[in-house]
């Protein structure tokens, strides 16, 4: 099987009639053009309903942001205990994230001052780093010692769930994927650790092991702090 593109965008052609970043803005720009006119677009009706779908579509993101970043946990947790009691793998752990040059929000307060704009992009930007490295992880750690089952299928319901969440936000938010493929393009940071992970050397290797589950949590928990915003803000209940 051929290995899967560094991320799904490179599939997708740019279509400027597809979708919308700020469907919100847009809805409301129309209702001010249309100010003191006979228009049917600019009913209430038609506000409430894309509002209302706007939110269902944050609903489903939300639940499957709240899944991924689960498992996520799930799998570090196992993980840790199984192969990182009593190392240091953890000192190095936050330096070694490959997507670290993106200096996303991390801090709720911080990400809460962003606009839905850019953290649908950080979002993006986080989903599709992680394309190939969910990709090479699931049939690795299939051949590892005293890791659950649960921790396999967990890897394969997250590059899964992933997918989902990804092709999601591209239907709704067309507009935003060629602002995040030249953000990604310019940062220059292909994922390129497969080979360390094939390293001889079981303590250097499990080393490699702990950063990914360590930094694949720490995203998933970006990416569903970024959506669960998204979706509070929607309903207006931030």
């Amino acid at each position: 099987m051929a290995p899967a593109p560094s991320f799904r965008g490179h599939q997708w052609t740019y279509n400027p009639i597809r979708g919308s970043c700020l469907l919100l803005l847009l809805v409301v720009s129309n209702l001010v053009l249309c100010q003191g006119k006979s228009c049917l677009s600019c009913s209430p009706d038609v506000f409430v309903s894309l509002q209302k779908s706007l939110t269902d579509v944050f609903v489903y993101a939300l639940s499957l942001s709240h899944d991924i970043h689960n498992l996520s946990t799930i799998m570090f947790n196992e993980f840790d205990e199984k192969y990182a009691q009593g190392k240091l793998y953890h000192i190095n752990a936050t330096k070694s994230c490959h997507t670290n040059s993106f200096h996303t929000p991390e801090e709720g307060d911080k990400a809460q001052q962003t606009n839905n704009e850019d953290l649908i992009k950080w979002t993006l930007v986080l989903l599709y780093c992680w394309n190939n490295p969910l990709y090479y992880l699931v049939p690795e750690i299939q051949s590892m010692k005293n890791l659950s089952e649960a921790v396999v299928s967990s890897a394969e319901e997250i590059e899964n769930m992933s997918e989902k969440l990804e092709s999601l936000i591209e239907t709704h938010f067309g507009k935003i994927i060629f602002p995040v493929l030249k953000t990604i393009h310019e940062a220059r940071i292909p994922w390129s650790r497969y080979s360390s992970m094939k390293f001889s050397n079981e303590d250097r290797r499990i080393s490699e092991y702990y950063n990914l589950f360590y930094c694949l949590r720490r995203d998933s928990h970006k990416v569903d702090m970024y959506i669960n915003i998204l979706e509070c803000r929607t309903r207006k209940t931030c």
